[in-house]
């Protein structure tokens, strides 16, 4: 007798073997049972998840001889039935689209749907992989969907129903197959294993279930290659061989390697993992789903390994930024590797990229209410005046107004302070919208706000310079202030409250000294954003460039 594949050997014959897709078979089944039977079906889902398996479940449940009509439960015992699962049916119709796409397909098909069946009560016809149609014979199925003869039902199946015509779609009763959980899919496998007359680690169950990413055909494609190794006793060993994928002891011992700052570790382990014959893809799609693991551990949402020390030591040495950006990283490095050959290069810079820690914003150990009364200096008259950026001369006197007392708890109004400056601003000002653009996907904000420029910053305060022709942008940037200030964190990493002012014409070059939202003097020139370092650094100041060297010369 020749062999046949689990996955057809252990396909689903009865309605109530279907696992995982109960919204679908309930509904199928009360629909039947009521007599209320469509015309067009459209299944879809990705692949593995039941759709032809189900399919061939309507047809029988249409043409079963066990009862005077349609029945929600066919017997599997009687000729009809019997011929459907063997693939025998006359009147059962599947057709591949992906290899009969054209016209004539869809003509053939149309020429026999105007004959009843020959033996059974209802031609089935089950196109798989609908959307591989072409366009031309989509449209020419369509009049025979709407209107076709009482002994006709259509079943389409297809993994992208994006494809499909909204006209095919909408005379047709759409069900979206999902994927399979692991728990799922773990007891389906079992079962199976049981009906081989093998045994199965429990922790290898997880691994094949987890392995096949919801599609219930590939897990037991997957177990059938570890059976086949193996002698009937399937250990989580056997499944880690077969797989290729990465033992759990070398992916703690990766993630020890990136919790320290052991570059040299990082290098040795990847060439031993090399050395080893590991697929380098596959490594990293390992050590992601690991760390993504060890990430539910410490969030609380898996209890799996709450008992294991290594795995509650590795979450808490490692915190939730740190493990997503990980996750990030080695991720990304998996997917890049798809169109890179230097897989030991890709290998190596992943771990090392994975082992720098986020950008953690620069806190000061003061921190401003925005409603307290601040210190504000008092230049003596007869000083020039100074840009508003600028620090005053050392020696210069100054009237201190009392600042009022504020407590460092973090309550509502307090903001963190960060060692950005003005020129810092003003420098990262078109990144910071850019970003806003494309990564917080606000360009409407970035739109209006590009109209205005960071002019003063005050404590913890940036005002943004607007002219009275972009009063509409300032509005908008008003009413959007937290998209600007969430930029400026993730571009400059400072937590900075954003305000916005209307400043006269001439202030609105970028770098003008306005003195908080004020506006600048008409003659006063356009400060170059390093401009700012410069007199912090050195503790200068700006004296005016206007003299004319040559006056007082003959």
């Amino acid at each position: 007798m020749p062999y046949i594949s689990l996955y057809r050997k252990y396909r689903s014959q009865t309605f109530d073997d279907v696992i995982g897709q109960d919204h679908v078979v309930r509904t199928i089944r009360n629909a039947i049972k009521a007599g209320r039977i469509g015309q067009g079906y459209l299944f879809c889902g990705s692949r593995g998840t039941g759709k032809t398996t189900v399919a061939r479940l309507i047809a029988k449940a249409l043409n079963c001889l066990s009862s005077d009509g349609p029945t929600p439960d066919p017997c599997n015992q009687c000729e009809a039935c019997l011929a459907i699962t063997e693939g025998n049916a006359v009147d059962v119709v599947e057709m591949d689209a992906a290899s009969n796409r054209g016209v004539d397909d869809v003509d053939a098909l149309r020429d026999g749907v105007k004959y009843p069946p020959m033996q059974l009560r209802y031609k089935v016809y089950i196109i798989d992989e609908a959307h591989q149609l072409s366009a031309t014979a989509k449209d020419a199925f369509l009049k025979t969907l709407e209107e076709p003869p009482p002994h006709a039902v259509f079943i389409l199946a297809t993994t992208e129903a994006q494809k499909i015509p909204i006209t095919i779609r909408s005379r047709c009763q759409q069900f979206d197959f999902r994927r399979g959980t692991a728990d799922e899919i773990g007891g389906r496998l079992m079962h199976v294993v049981h009906g081989e007359g093998a045994t199965i680690d429990d922790d290898a169950v997880e691994l094949v279930a987890r392995a096949a990413n919801g599609s219930y055909r590939d897990s037991l494609s997957l177990l059938e290659q570890v059976m086949a190794y193996t002698d009937g006793q399937i250990t989580t060993k056997d499944v880690y061989t077969v797989l290729g994928a990465v033992d759990e002891d070398v992916l703690l011992e990766m993630g020890d390697v990136l919790a320290s700052t052991d570059t040299a570790a990082a290098f040795a382990i990847a060439d031993r993992l090399l050395r080893q014959g590991k697929d380098v893809r596959e490594l990293l799609k390992s050590a992601a789903n690991h760390f993504r693991d060890v990430l539910t551990l410490k969030v609380g949402a898996d209890t799996r390994h709450k008992d294991d020390e290594r795995w509650r030591a590795q979450a808490e040495n490692l915190s939730q930024e740190r493990l997503v950006s990980i996750i990030s990283t080695l991720a990304g490095a998996e997917k890049d590797l798809k169109w890179n050959e230097q897989h030991r290069l890709g290998l190596e810079m992943a771990l090392l990229r994975a082992m720098i820690r986020p950008k953690e914003p620069a806190v000061q150990t003061h921190v401003v209410m925005e409603s307290a009364p601040v210190t504000r200096r008092v230049e003596p008259a007869a000083e020039t005046p100074r840009p508003a950026h600028t620090e005053p001369k050392k020696a210069a006197p100054v009237v201190v107004e009392p600042v009022a007392e504020v407590t460092p708890e973090p309550v509502d109004g307090i903001v963190e302070s960060s060692d950005v400056t003005l020129g810092d601003l003003q420098r990262g000002w078109p990144k910071v919208l850019k970003h806003i653009q494309k990564i917080l996907k606000q360009p409407n904000i970035s739109a209006c706000a590009q109209q205005g420029q960071p002019i003063s910053l005050s404590g913890t305060v940036v005002t943004l310079g607007f002219t009275k022709k972009w009063d509409f942008h300032r509005t908008r940037v008003e009413q959007g202030t937290e998209w600007v200030e969430r930029g400026i964190w993730d571009v400059l990493g400072a937590k900075l409250k954003v305000r916005t002012t209307l400043v006269e014409e001439q202030a609105a070059p970028m770098g003008r000294g306005l003195g908080d939202g004020g506006s600048a003097e008409p003659n006063e020139p356009i400060q170059h954003p390093l401009m700012n370092d410069v007199l912090t650094m050195f503790d200068g100041e700006v004296v005016d460039h206007d003299i004319d060297p040559w006056e007082g010369q003959t």
